[in-house]
């Protein structure tokens, strides 16, 4: 499997983690999974891809609830004010652990001291698409055109989100800066791209694959460090003259902070062993995902080191907290 842009954090810890002995007595009671999004969205479907093969696996029982609301804030929030038992747990990822709370004073919680990280559960790349009528045939073009001064538009799904920020980031390491329209989801982003109102688009490589497959929108380039099974003849942006340019999206289960290590590491161990599933393996891969793993403490190298990243390129665009 491909580490993409978690490699350097992960290397060493294998999707076959073998923890320590699991606590004995738990889970013996069903386990709360909180969906900081809504039903069908992305996070949504991991989420239950991930605990419907922990119950067939492991015979644990899950009651998923759909906390949406503030870009993932609202249900994290909630998470963050939970019994540290294990018996609440939720999925987070690179946007509400990560950026948004740099980004916005009102989110009711502190990502580096109010959540036990768990475990990684897969990561997707950002995706560059244009309109199939567009002029721009490579993602060389749009970068020579952003250079010569011209203010391309680029559509995201929203200010904060990892597709803004991605671009963000490679404007500044590239000397270039997009006309940034954001859009309340990828959907209409890409629809008004389809139109022909905007120059580019960015999104999620799930959200805009079958656009991508349809031949409605033509990919450039993707954000990982390696190509992507799910479109293996686009390019990556560090394949095309970027060295080292890898930003992707990840996904990661976590729980209160003060959770029992022992109870960390049962749920570490269950969540790497129920990853190498090739099944699982190979529904994360249809929609542009990889699954990762990894130990608890990888993890958690990995929010501090995302945390740090996302915390300058914050501060070099100017963005001050709202």
């Amino acid at each position: 499997m491909k580490r993409s842009f978690l490699s350097a954090v992960l290397a060493g810890c294998a999707v076959a983690f073998s923890g320590p002995a699991a606590a004995a007595d738990y889970p013996d009671k069903t386990i709360s999974f909180v969906v900081p999004y809504g039903p069908g969205g992305g996070t949504d479907i991991a989420s239950r891809l991930l605990t419907d093969k922990l119950g067939k696996e492991k015979g644990w029982t899950f009651l998923m609830e759909n906390k949406p609301g503030a870009a993932g804030s609202v249900g994290l929030s909630y998470v963050a004010r939970q019994k540290p038992d294990g018996y609440t747990i939720a999925m987070g990822q690179t946007s509400n652990l990560t950026i948004n709370p740099y980004l916005n004073s009102d989110i009711a919680y502190d990502p580096a001291k109010d959540f036990a990280p768990i475990a990684v559960v897969s990561a997707q790349p950002m995706v560059v698409v244009v309109s199939t009528k567009s002029k721009y045939q490579s993602f060389e073009e749009l970068v020579a055109a952003a250079k010569e001064g011209k203010r391309l538009t680029m559509g995201t799904p929203g200010i904060g989100t990892v597709s803004h920020m991605s671009m963000e980031y490679f404007g500044q390491l590239a000397g270039v800066k997009f006309r940034h329209i954001p859009y309340p989801g990828a959907s209409q982003a890409i629809t008004e791209l389809m139109g022909g109102h905007l120059d580019m688009a960015a999104s999620s490589l799930p959200s805009a694959l079958s656009h991508i497959r349809s031949g409605s929108v033509r990919a450039l380039a993707v954000t990982s460090k390696e190509r992507n099974k799910a479109v293996p003849d686009v390019p990556t942006i560090a394949e095309l003259g970027y060295e080292g340019f890898d930003v992707g999206d990840w996904k990661a289960v976590v729980a209160p902070a003060g959770l029992p290590k022992d109870v960390a590491e049962t749920l570490n161990a269950a969540i790497n062993d129920v990853l190498k599933d090739e099944e699982l393996i190979t529904a994360f891969e249809r929609e542009g995902s990889d699954t990762v793993g990894g130990t608890v403490e990888s993890f958690e190298q990995l929010l501090a080191n995302e945390q740090t990243r996302w915390q300058q390129v914050i501060k070099d665009a100017g963005l001050t907290r709202k």
